[in-house]
């Protein structure tokens, strides 16, 4: 009995991190159909990075040059196409260039 007991639990836990995988590709996939988006829309390039705690999701976008205009409006804007793109409730969204 004591024999079987390594290995079911090394196989317990790789199902466990392997079902947690689905969840990081998907936002994965998020991020670059957010930067793709921001581009298209906005004509801004920018890094998305994200991160996820307990179910809390947080979003940080650097631009590659400062925006021009006015910064809460561009921040707004920012924050919607990430709000579109992200399946996961976006909880904070961090900007900077």
């Amino acid at each position: 009995m004591r024999i079987w007991a390594g290995p079911c639990a090394w196989l317990l836990a790789g199902t466990l991190l392997l079902s947690g995988c689905g969840g990081l590709r998907d936002r994965l996939e998020d991020s670059k159909r957010t930067t793709a988006a921001l581009k298209a829309e906005l004509g801004m390039d920018a890094q998305i990075s994200f991160r996820t705690v307990n179910g809390h999701t947080a979003v940080a976008v650097q631009l590659a040059a400062p925006p021009s205009g006015d910064a809460a409006a561009v921040k707004r804007s920012i924050t919607d196409v990430v709000n579109r793109n992200f399946r996961a409730k976006v909880e904070r969204v961090d900007v900077s260039f």
